[in-house]
């Protein structure tokens, strides 16, 4: 038998005996080179086995995430992972009842194997044709001074090196249907809940609870959260605000008269002593350096609040959305 009978054997089920037997050879019709090259691409295939799991459980954060994003169930999931930590000889992802995380190893493992990932759909799309330099329109929804502030200007910058993409920016605060109007991608906060859509964490902003001076020299005492229901509060989205004390969390249904889905409009409420505002640090930096509001409850940690990019689920993604979207997890902070 010739050694590439023998490599061929290696590959249980993947050619069997009819495959290279004397009057329906595989090796009869076929030469070495052609041979070798289609059991180079089964052990690729072999190689990849799990691996396209595994990036799914780090992107979504846990296996039944993961599962109902693949269309495949939870223990094919837990399966294929232990499959490949075995295969590789190492644990890459730390398992409890309620959290999974990443290994120093996996950690490694996932940064080098999302970059295979980006080069495969790279070479995918030079094969059929689609253009290296990307062009044509994006369309994105979003709202607030972090869209404006944090995000427009990477965008920018993002024009600037890919000149032929053009992008449209509606700021609109209203939850608009990205499948249903046409956007490719949006800028969103807090719990996300349509199944539709693939949402990738840009950044954490930490919040805070805030007032001026002047409100609190006529205001009654704030010590704990649940003096809150004393105050007037200047609400945004949520009326229920979220605090965590070492390991116990309170939610906090507060009221006021003034209610509004800009920041900078209850920024501007706060500043001017009406009562007491839930913001993210960064609109709120310059007016606590100045003095002119005062942040409340430090002992407590209010709870923070998620940006995130999102977009709809699709089988395959425009070049120029997927450049933009890799853009923006880079650089926006």
């Amino acid at each position: 038998m010739t050694v590439y009978k023998l490599i061929a054997r290696q590959f249980n089920g993947m050619l069997n005996e009819d495959h290279y037997s004397k009057d329906n050879s595989l090796l009869h019709t076929c030469n070495n080179e052609v041979l070798l090259t289609f059991i180079f691409a089964q052990v690729i295939q072999n190689m990849w086995q799990g691996l396209d799991i595994f990036l799914a459980v780090v992107e979504h954060g846990s296996f039944s995430k993961a599962a109902g994003a693949l269309d495949v169930s939870t223990s094919h999931v837990s399966r294929q992972i232990q499959q490949l930590e075995s295969r590789l000889g190492t644990v890459l992802l730390q398992r409890t009842t309620r959290s999974i995380k990443l290994t120093e190893e996996g950690l490694a493992y996932a940064a080098k194997l999302k970059d295979i990932q980006n080069a495969l759909l790279d070479a995918n799309n030079e094969l059929q044709g689609v253009q290296h330099t990307p062009k044509g329109p994006i369309r994105i929804t979003g709202a607030g001074d972090f869209v404006a502030n944090r995000v427009a200007p990477v965008i920018v910058k993002f024009c600037q090196l890919y000149p032929e993409v053009n992008v449209h920016i509606d700021f609109n605060a209203r939850n608009v249907d990205l499948v249903e109007d046409g956007f490719d991608l949006a800028i969103r906060f807090g719990r996300l809940q349509d199944s539709r859509l693939i949402a990738r964490k840009l950044s954490t902003r930490y919040m805070k609870l805030l007032a001026s001076p002047a409100y609190l020299e006529k205001a009654p005492p704030l010590i704990t959260p649940q003096d809150l229901s004393q105050h007037n509060c200047l609400i945004a989205i949520s009326n229920r605000w979220r605090f965590r004390n070492g390991e116990d969390v309170d939610e906090i249904k507060v009221s006021g008269n003034w209610r509004s889905n800009n920041p900078q409009a209850i920024l501007h409420a706060c500043r001017s002593g009406l009562g007491i505002a839930h913001l993210a640090e960064d609109i709120a930096e310059q007016s606590l350096a100045s003095g002119e509001l005062v942040s409340l409850l430090d002992d407590y940690q209010v709870n923070d609040n998620a940006s995130w990019l999102v977009y709809p689920r699709k089988d395959l993604i425009p070049l120029r959305v997927r450049l933009l979207i890799d853009f923006l997890l880079l650089h926006t902070k």
